[in-house]
């Protein structure tokens, strides 16, 4: 294995999600295992939902990964930092990412972090695996993306990644390696159906206070309909929800995109209820009959 990949989400010690029960995968370590597994890497993959935080350690020890890269939010911070401590007692080298550890670097790095992933994943744990597996964590001013601190104890922030311009290049996320059919349980159990989780776009240009741009910026870079659809089709398949959630952080931006999209679906003859965010101002008669005609309930 190159790289472990994981999040700090464990269900059972979240009482308001335990209330609601509704939970979904965590789509930006599947996304990165899909492409890492493309270009070569030997990845896996730890999904803590479901899991019991002792169960973390007892994974660790049994498969002794050179590098486990976590992601983490403001939500999963004590979690992380704890498998962070782990990792480094059992000697993996660690990588976080995600809104909190870009925002807060210097933190993730003085609580166990090596390296903290600043922007998307996917380039730059590519170019960064192969230079950790080979040097450490040292010398990594020419990797871009990246917080780290310096052999002299400086914490130095390397030059920031281009966004990945093009969404479509992108493989679908990694549903595959992680347990998909338990999601689809608890939702049935507690909601009588279930449900899967998409995106079809990166970034918000808006600059709401209480949301964090440090992962994708303000950019925002949409996947064709075209390629969507295709997920959309896979994601019935081989999973059989009874609803999809699109978990963009507006899906209405672009009113001639969605249209083209409820199009496109409409030509595969794909009818399936969904749910979703938008705003206010992004949303008008028009945009509210398509979505309604779609499927959004």
């Amino acid at each position: 294995m190159d790289i472990l990949l994981t999040h700090g989400y464990f269900i059972r010690d979240d009482p308001h999600e335990q209330a609601v029960m509704k939970p979904y995968p965590p789509l930006g370590i599947l996304y990165l295992s899909s492409y890492l597994k493309a270009a070569g890497f030997d990845v896996g993959v730890f999904d803590s939902t479901f899991q019991e935080p002792g169960a973390f350690r007892q994974f660790i020890e049994r498969t002794r990964p050179p590098i486990v890269g976590i992601y983490a939010n403001l939500i999963t911070r004590g979690s992380v930092v704890r498998m962070a401590r782990v990792c480094r007692e059992l000697g993996s080298i660690v990588v976080v990412g995600g809104p909190e550890p870009a925002n807060y670097p210097d933190e993730y790095l003085a609580r166990g972090a090596d390296v903290v992933v600043a922007g998307e994943g996917e380039r730059t744990l590519a170019e960064l695996l192969p230079h950790l597996d080979r040097y450490g964590p040292r010398n990594l001013d020419q990797i871009r993306g990246i917080v780290y601190r310096r052999e002299d104890g400086q914490v130095e922030r390397t030059e920031p990644r281009p966004f990945i311009p093009d969404l479509d290049g992108l493989p679908f996320p990694d549903r595959d390696a992680i347990d998909v059919a338990e999601y689809s349980r608890v939702w049935r159990d507690h909601h009588g159906q279930s449900s899967v989780s998409l995106i079809t776009a990166r970034g918000c240009p808006y600059t709401c206070t209480w949301c964090s741009h440090a992962v994708f910026g303000s950019s925002h870079r949409r996947r064709s309909p075209q390629n969507v659809a295709d997920e959309v089709a896979l994601i019935l398949d081989r999973y059989r929800p009874d609803i999809l959630w699109y978990a963009d952080d507006v899906f209405t931006i672009s009113h001639q995109w969605l249209a083209l999209y409820a199009q496109e679906l409409a030509q595969r003859r794909i009818q399936i209820p969904f749910e979703t965010i938008s705003r206010e101002d992004r949303l008008d008669e028009k945009s509210i009959r398509t979505l309604a005609e779609m499927g959004c309930f």
